[in-house]
């Protein structure tokens, strides 16, 4: 797709995803206007002095009203909120998506809350850190991302097309899953680790903290993530994460057995298991060109 047919893009909440994405369609030649919606004015005016918008509002009605294309920064825990509101005010044709983390729930709410009018796809830009704020967006958080877009059996392949296009014209990459296998999967790779980062945090703060070393760190840095965030993404996949939860137990236990009969062979074997899982992913990762280098 070409950004340039739309001469307007609503951006509702102008953080680190919702400012990148501002930064990013600029440095990608799109020629319209960006409108940033949020509920400070203090953050929306620094989203302006940094150029990651054109125009700036707290009425969300009038941000999104003659968009072509809004995208939901909002918590999850917003969302309802944001589709009822903006349901009335969207042109016959809008292109509406989220970044939001978990997706069923979302897509759920878009179907029963949007009027049919309405193209929503879901999204998940696999981009970001543990920081926020608008000052943290850069024009090339998305290149060599992953985007995962979530329609349901209901979305026309064309509106699908189109949004993978309006994510690979900022440098990402795309894939489609259906959005309840969406959560399942990005249970066990983003939020069980974040809760994981956080569990180890919690287990130092006996003193063990004080002697930590760059390992601890690389194994935590995601725990400094907000915590309002994160309590919506867990709350909103609680049954993904419990049976993860579960998963990792299990996993554990049984490394707990081989340390328990202190069993060097099954060790090792099961550390380079898991060596060679990763050192695989990043290969393909980096032939992708996903990752950073």
């Amino acid at each position: 797709m070409n950004i340039n047919m739309l001469d307007r893009i609503a951006i509702a909440g102008v953080g680190l995803l919702g400012g990148s994405i501002g930064h990013a369609l600029r440095a990608a030649g799109f020629a319209g206007t960006r409108v940033g919606i949020g509920r400070r004015a203090s953050s929306l005016e620094a989203a302006v002095a940094c150029d990651a918008v054109d125009e700036v509002t707290l009425d969300v009605e009038a941000g999104v009203r003659g968009a072509g294309l809004v995208v939901l920064c909002t918590p999850l825990g917003q969302m309802e909120q944001m589709f009822r509101r903006i349901a009335p005010v969207l042109k016959p044709g809008t292109y509406v998506t989220d970044v939001g983390s978990t997706k069923a729930g979302v897509v759920r709410m878009a179907q029963r809350l949007l009027p049919p009018k309405v193209r929503f796809v879901g999204s998940h830009p696999m981009a970001g850190s543990e920081k926020t704020g608008v000052e943290f967006a850069r024009a090339d958080l998305f290149d060599r991302a992953l985007c995962i877009v979530t329609p349901t059996a209901r979305t026309p392949s064309a509106h699908v097309r189109w949004m993978r296009g309006f994510w690979e014209s900022m440098g990402a990459t795309t894939t489609v899953l259906d959005p309840r296998k969406h959560d399942v999967l990005l249970a066990r790779v983003s939020h069980l680790p974040h809760a994981v980062a956080t569990a180890l945090v919690h287990l130092s703060k006996d003193g063990a903290i004080d002697v930590a070393g760059p390992g601890f760190a690389d194994a935590t840095r995601i725990a400094s993530g907000d915590p309002d965030m994160w309590t919506d993404i867990l709350r909103t996949n609680r049954a993904a994460m419990i049976r993860s939860i579960d998963r990792l137990v299990a996993e554990l236990n049984r490394l707990r057995s081989k340390l328990d009969r202190d069993d060097a062979d099954a060790l090792r074997q099961w550390l380079a298991a898991g060596k060679q899982v990763r050192d695989e992913w990043i290969a393909l990762r980096y032939r992708k060109k996903v990752l950073p280098p």
